[in-house]
């Protein structure tokens, strides 16, 4: 069934009950207001009457008065004997000893169904009430008054009363019903809305606009619907991004990885076939070896990253000082700095110590000095340590080619390069290696940031913790 029927067959049905129990509980505090309304005007005729020491000549005039409204007086004795306006005992009040009782007490009767002959011998019945008499010393006996009233009256006007309220309830319906299948129809168009948008989705189409003004739960719907297409466009634009940085670094892998193999391939082949003169081995020998460690960077860098994101990486920290660390890496590096003409300098002070795995952090700071002096040309690399209020800081500063500030949020993203440039053997392998770093940074819950400017170098700053403290002894 669609939604719409299925709206409007709720409103149908939820209108009907709630009208048909309002008619209910109105028509009966309707019918119970008409019978209070009869019975008060009777007993109000009744206790005039009474409290006027009446004769028969009063009870008359009363009658003929009351006639118009249909109204019959009658005195009974205290048995229930009728005694006005006549003898006839087909006409006794018919009350049971307990009531009987009840008004020769002083109580009054109200409102009840009793059948009363009339001049043309038919049975009436009549709405009555009861009135005792209570003097003595007039022109009747103790005893007690009816009046009555036909109870066909008050059954018409209930009828009417009712009759007006299923009007109003049908005309009540009528309007509920066209509210209602107009109110669906305008909640159903938001669905179709949200429907066709569905669809387009679907279809690979992430750029929709949707309505998102309301303020009802569809409203909610819409809007959350809205910021879904536009992270899923987002998401989309993002996979497409990193595919083709995938595409490139799979294309830049094997160009680099070709370049080393025919390298290795053609000098093994010279060494094998005696084509490689004796005084060039040694030297041939040297470039197959820094091939297989180019190719073995390669492969390690990936494997990390790897390692890193499935959480397999398993660190062992310890207590390691800060200006030998930057020593070692100054020995090892300075052989590669020596070839650009840059100079590496070391700023730490000899008590400054970090809590941080001893390997792992040695390939950082290698990984950010290397890219240090491949884009510094005769410039300074500066290694800087120093003590912060809850962590120790490592700079790497460099005076070289710099980066593009709409760039800078890309380098820690796998694969990536900042420049086109770049993506020869002259400026790096596979762009990714700071997102190694950055990874193995926040694996020892440290942070690293970077500031540049094109042109004037770049400095990249590593926060790691303190070592904790030691318990007293």
């Amino acid at each position: 069934m669609k939604v719409l029927w299925q709206q409007i067959l709720g409103i149908l049905l939820v209108l009907l009950i709630a009208l048909g129990i309002s008619a209910y509980r109105v028509s009966s505090y309707m019918q119970n207001q008409i019978f209070l309304s009869r019975q008060t005007q009777l007993i109000n005729y009744g206790q005039n009457i009474i409290s006027n020491n009446f004769t028969r000549d009063d009870l008359e005039r009363a009658s003929l008065l009351l006639a118009s409204e249909n109204i019959e007086i009658q005195v009974y004795l205290s048995d229930g004997r009728i005694i006005y306006p006549t003898y006839d005992q087909r006409y006794n009040s018919n009350l049971s000893q307990e009531n009987l009782e009840s008004i020769r007490n002083g109580s009054i009767l109200g409102l009840s169904s009793t059948q009363r002959y009339v001049e043309t011998g038919e049975v009436v019945e009549m709405a009555t009430v009861f009135l005792p008499i209570t003097y003595t010393g007039g022109e009747f006996p103790a005893g007690f008054v009816s009046l009555g009233a036909p109870l066909e009256q008050l059954n018409e006007q209930v009828q009417s009363m009712q009759e007006n309220i299923m009007v109003a309830m049908g005309i009540a319906s009528v309007f509920g019903i066209l509210l209602g299948v107009i109110s669906a129809l305008f909640q159903t168009r938001k669905i179709k809305r949200l429907q066709n948008a569905t669809r387009q989705i679907s279809q690979g189409n992430y750029d929709i606009e949707i309505d998102t003004r309301g303020r009802d739960e569809l409203g909610d719907l819409a809007r959350d619907f809205q910021e879904m297409a536009v992270s899923l466009d987002e998401s989309q634009k993002e996979i497409k991004r990193q595919e083709n940085l995938r595409r490139q670094f799979m294309m830049d892998a094997a160009h680099e990885m070709r370049t080393p193999l025919t390298t290795m391939s053609g000098l093994l082949e010279g060494l094998m076939n005696d084509m490689i003169p004796e005084n060039q081995r040694e030297r041939s020998l040297e470039l197959i070896n820094k091939e297989t460690q180019r190719l073995t960077r390669l492969v390690n860098e990936n494997l990390d990253y790897e390692k890193i994101r499935s959480n397999e990486i398993v660190l062992k920290p310890q207590k390691i000082e800060v200006k030998k660390l930057l020593i070692q890496i100054q020995q090892q590096l300075q052989s590669k700095a020596n070839e650009k003409n840059n100079t590496i300098q070391i700023e730490a002070a000899d008590n400054l110590v970090i809590w941080a795995d001893n390997d792992r952090i040695v390939q950082i700071l290698i990984n950010l000095v290397t890219n240090a002096i491949q884009f510094t040309d005769n410039g300074t690399i500066i290694m800087r340590g120093k003590q912060l209020d809850q962590a120790v800081q490592i700079e790497v500063i460099d005076n070289g080619i710099g980066i593009d500030q709409d760039q800078l949020k890309s380098i820690w993203e796998r694969f990536y390069k900042v420049d086109i440039s770049r993506k020869n053997t002259k400026f790096g392998e596979s762009g990714i290696g700071l997102a190694v770093v950055q990874s193995l940074v926040e694996a020892h819950n440290g942070t690293i940031t970077v500031e540049s400017e094109l042109g004037k170098g770049s400095v990249f700053k590593i926060e790691l913790p303190l070592p904790p403290e030691e318990p007293n002894k």
